[in-house]
């Protein structure tokens, strides 16, 4: 029942930034808007860390784009920083009325209409205007281009493009509020240049206050709490999940360039123990999932394709945006799905050997 998804900031230099103030200026005007213009390091760490110090309001549209459909929802998004979120659904029909109520450490989905209420890991909950990145590896694999300065939802912001220095395909365009540094848009790119997603803000109402009932943790009376998956504590070492693991599971031994291991955990979800791997460059990412059940998922948006994933049949399907793949190998499901294209996923589903 979580959202699939998978998922970030006017200016009191407005007049000089825009060079409307008339006839030659002068030094201290110079050093003013020189001074004004952010560095697009400096730009992306600051929109990043934007919401842990500012609270807002504001309704937010999203679009996933698959091969041969979009999926959008419409959120109202109260924040109260650094950690106090309440997001409620007014689109599409069927998740209307839905509510998530998060403290980044503790989740709580209402369904109203089952009267339940799902415990989820906030990762599965958060507006995608606020998905992190690691400001470093990004800066690594990425160049940087700032644009001018436009309106978002009736604010300034600065446009921020990051551009992959493995193909200079542009990967992400992102909208920072001029003043606070929030993130108002962003824009995620395919390799070939389609766009994959967007996110932005349709209003937006910075405010230095919401009360504390809205973000109040609880199950109301008639409602059931029914328990998310058993997350274990997430590692980036391989060995320490290779111990954890009550089965065998291997790993990729090729990675497009640029993309490292960020994570890894072993969860258990209907009784099923499952192995996830998550790989990413610093903008794109993809998610391995190991399990011994040896069957296949259920597609339920859209037909699979047959894909060859090495010597072994597999099937591959767009879901949410993402490209996912899925085959069976020596008694195990593979799955992987993400930001790459099928043919990626396979070429580096063919390095792993359980």
């Amino acid at each position: 029942m979580a959202p699939s998804r998978k998922a970030f900031s006017v200016a009191a230099a407005l007049v000089a930034l825009l060079g409307l103030i008339a006839g030659r200026p002068d030094a201290a005007t110079s050093a003013q808007r020189s001074s004004a213009t952010p560095q697009p390091k400096e730009l992306l760490a600051a929109a990043v860390e934007a919401d842990d110090h500012v609270s807002y309001t504001g309704t937010l549209t999203t679009v996933l784009y698959g091969r041969d459909r979009a999926d959008s929802t419409v959120v109202r998004v109260d924040h109260k920083a650094p950690q106090s979120w309440r997001i409620w659904y007014v689109a599409p029909a069927d998740a209307y009325g839905r509510m998530i109520i998060s403290n980044e450490s503790l989740t709580y989905q209402y369904e109203a209409q089952t009267a339940k209420v799902f415990r989820n890991q906030w990762v599965q909950s958060a507006p995608a205007i606020i998905e992190s990145v690691n400001v470093a590896q990004v800066d690594k694999n990425y160049s940087f281009r700032l644009g001018a300065l436009t309106m978002v939802a009736g604010r300034p912001a600065r446009v921020l493009e990051l551009v992959s220095k493995h193909t200079g395909a542009l990967a992400e365009r992102m909208w920072t509020d001029e003043k606070t540094k929030l993130p108002l848009r962003r824009e995620n790119y395919h390799a070939d240049g389609t766009i994959a997603s967007k996110t932005g803000f349709d209003n937006i109402k910075i405010v230095t206050n919401l009360p504390k009932e809205l973000f109040d943790l609880a199950v109301p009376s008639g409602m059931t709490l029914v328990p998310g998956a058993a997350y274990g504590r997430s590692t980036s070492d391989v060995n320490t999940l290779i111990s954890s693991a009550k089965f065998k599971f291997a790993n990729p031994t090729y990675l497009p360039y640029g993309f490292t291991l960020q994570k890894g955990s072993v969860d258990t979800h209907e009784g099923v123990e499952t192995v996830q791997l998550v790989y990413s460059d610093g903008i794109q990412s993809f998610s391995l999932f190991e399990n011994p059940t040896g069957q296949l998922p259920s597609f339920d948006q859209s037909a699979p394709k047959q894909i060859k994933i090495g010597d072994k049949d597999g099937e591959s399907a767009y879901v949410g945006g993402d490209a996912l793949i899925s085959w069976n190998a020596n008694g195990l499901n593979l799955t992987m799905v993400g930001d790459l294209t099928p043919k990626e996923l396979a070429t580096i589903g063919a390095s792993i050997a359980p």
